[in-house]
């Protein structure tokens, strides 16, 4: 089995986190090559031109003919599709296929009938709320933890290869299932975004009554409303493939309003208190696994 520094990386989809990669991989001189496609021509230019990848490929196909690790970096709904695609086209010596979507169950379950043990889920916990490929950062992913997703079949060597790709990014790899993956994930990032734009549209409705509102809107606004601002295909997509757990949590999100709404001045101060506790504790919890990790 070929260690990562010795594999040629094929990247499909170069927006902000496929090209992120790519330059971080190029850059950083942690593989043989970086092949990178995407359906515009022009991106693919840009990101040769700029030093992201190191071959540029006119096809999917002939990007994945290419390489050892295929790294699929399009919207999630064109992941089934794109590994159709290649499929037929890949190196029966390649080996390993991950993609970057930020849900897992119902991605995972199609792809790994696709690709079987050479594939598993791998999603860096990092990004911007503006993407494409000229918001590209090859550190986006310093100091991120890359979560490893393993599904039935998935080979080990394929979970090690994932594990130094996720070092080479700057990361730390974390494994954990498609089904845990995905509750979390609904919590801290899927949800946000709805939560975030119902505040956005709230505050668009009310603007017509109250002119005065964007000029008093100040950090609060610009803060709780900031992943509102990212692709609404990207949105849309996580909304539809983690719908399961959104819809969970938008219920119990009900309910925690309610009980603020309803509370006393007293009641709804311990609520408060309550909720920055929450907040220290899970910051506080990641930056000691931190620590933990680097000793």
């Amino acid at each position: 089995m070929k260690k990562l520094k010795e594999c040629t990386v094929s990247v499909f989809g170069l927006g902000l986190l496929g090209a992120s990669l790519a330059w971080k991989l190029t850059s950083g001189g942690s593989v043989q090559g970086v092949a990178g496609w995407s359906r515009t021509r022009e991106t693919v230019q840009r990101a040769l031109d700029a030093g992201m990848i190191t071959h540029a490929c006119d096809s999917a196909e002939e990007c994945a003919a290419l390489g050892d690790m295929l790294i699929l970096a399009v919207p999630i709904r064109s992941m089934e599709e794109t590994s159709k695609s290649i499929a037929g086209a890949v190196r029966p010596d390649a080996l390993a296929v991950f993609d970057l979507a930020s849900t897992k169950t119902e991605v995972g379950r199609s792809l790994s009938s696709i690709w079987g043990p050479r594939y598993a889920g791998f999603h860096p916990m990092a990004g911007k709320e503006k993407g494409g490929i000229g918001n590209a950062d090859p550190e986006l992913f310093l100091g991120s933890i890359c979560a490893i997703v393993p599904f039935p079949g998935t080979s080990p060597s394929v979970l090690g290869l994932a594990e130094e790709l996720a070092t080479a990014l700057g990361g730390r790899s974390l494994r954990t299932d498609p089904a845990e993956h995905d509750a979390v994930t609904a919590c801290i990032s899927h949800f946000p975004v709805l939560v975030a734009a119902s505040l956005s549209l709230l505050a668009g409705k009310e603007r017509e009554f109250h002119p005065l509102l964007p000029l008093l809107a100040a950090g609060g606004f610009r803060d709780t409303t900031r992943v509102a601002g990212g692709p609404a295909w990207l949105g849309a997509d996580m909304a539809s493939t983690n719908g399961v757990q959104v819809r969970r949590l938008a219920e119990e999100f009900k309910s925690v309003l309610d009980e603020l709404l309803s509370a006393s001045p007293e009641e709804l101060e311990i609520l408060l208190a309550k909720a920055s506790e929450c907040r220290e504790s899970i910051l506080a919890a990641k930056e000691a696994w931190r620590k933990e990790e680097r000793q």
